[in-house]
């Protein structure tokens, strides 16, 4: 019985330095971030990504108390910025502004290299915009027949952001859905395949309404139709798809930040918290809606359960379609 009491005292000295370590080390990751904060884009500057990510990284980095650094790796539709992301630590400090393309269009398409749902941690979503099909000043259709019998004139080329991008599929969808000759002219961003529209080296594209309001705005580019249900506030005067006859053509993509998987808890939620903050923003949201595009608040629950609906529903879109990779 008299060694019972030193045994005792043992255990409670073995739970107090546990709890002493615990709380350690609680207080060390509270200080989370003690540096500045990588986001890749993976595409280059001047897209609908970049220009998205760079509108609310300035926001977000005050809320977390350090700077969001924009770091631009075009390559594969996103592809390689995740793999970059991929390499890097899962400490919170390299993280990735992602896409539909990434999550649910490059899998149907090509075996990557990392599984697209399981092998990311889904932080926040920010926000959604419908896909416009616009056109070189050097063209004159309006009308899908138009288009056709354009195309089969003289060889018509689409441009898009890279293979397995949104606007990519869309372009296929169009080819298919309308007949027409198109050729693919994919491009490292969505701000060269829309200078090849200006400039009347493609004669077609697909972009993401935020990243060309100015240029149809400014008359250098010619809006055609909105791949979406409805019009948008944005360009009233545009009609859709199916009202140019092209029934139940709809497209867009969404922009969410994302993690390598294995992400500290307290990670997640810091950022979601000042990504959600920043989207309540009054000058930013003014920006994003101003632009065309649909604001999306979620938890990080909530973010995972869009994207693994999403990466189901395209995937079945692209193999519905039979869109090879090129």
């Amino acid at each position: 019985m008299r060694m019972a009491r030193p045994l005792a005292l043992f255990g409670w000295v073995r739970v107090a330095a546990g709890m002493t370590l615990a709380l350690f080390a609680l207080s060390a990751f509270g200080a989370w971030p003690e540096r500045p904060i990588k986001l890749y884009i993976g595409y280059a500057a001047g897209g609908s990504t970049d220009v998205v990510a760079r509108l609310i990284a300035g926001k977000v980095g005050e809320r977390l108390g350090q700077p969001v650094v924009i770091e631009n790796k075009p390559g594969s539709a996103g592809d390689l910025a995740a793999e970059l992301m991929l390499q890097a630590p899962p400490d919170g400090y390299t993280l990735m502004m992602s896409t539909v393309a990434l999550h649910a269009i490059n899998p149907g398409l090509y075996q990557q290299r990392f599984d697209a749902v399981n092998d990311f941690t889904a932080i926040a979503m920010v926000c959604s915009y419908p896909m416009i099909m616009i056109a070189s000043p050097q063209t004159t259709f309006r009308t899908i027949a138009e288009l056709k019998a354009q195309a089969d004139a003289t060889p018509m080329f689409y441009s898009s952001s890279g293979v397995g991008s949104p606007g990519h599929l869309a372009g296929e969808l169009l080819a298919k859905a309308s007949h027409a000759n198109l050729t693919h002219v994919p491009y490292k961003g969505g701000a060269p395949s829309t200078l090849a529209i200006v400039s009347g080296e493609a004669q077609v594209n697909f972009a993401t309404l935020p990243a060309v309001v100015p240029q149809i705005r400014a008359g250098k580019v010619r809006a055609i139709g909105l791949a979406s249900k409805e019009r948008n506030p944005a360009v009233p005067d545009v009609p859709t798809m199916a009202q140019l006859g092209l029934p139940d053509f709809e497209v867009g993509t969404w922009s969410a930040v994302i993690g390598p998987k294995g992400l500290p808890a307290e990670v997640v939620q810091k950022v979601n918290a000042a990504v959600n903050a920043t989207l309540s923003d009054p000058t930013v949201r003014k920006r994003l809606l101003e632009e065309g595009s649909e604001i999306l608040v979620m938890s990080p629950s909530e973010a995972a359960a869009y994207i693994r609906a999403e990466n189901a529903r395209w995937i079945k879109v692209v193999k519905d379609a039979g869109i090879k990779p090129q």
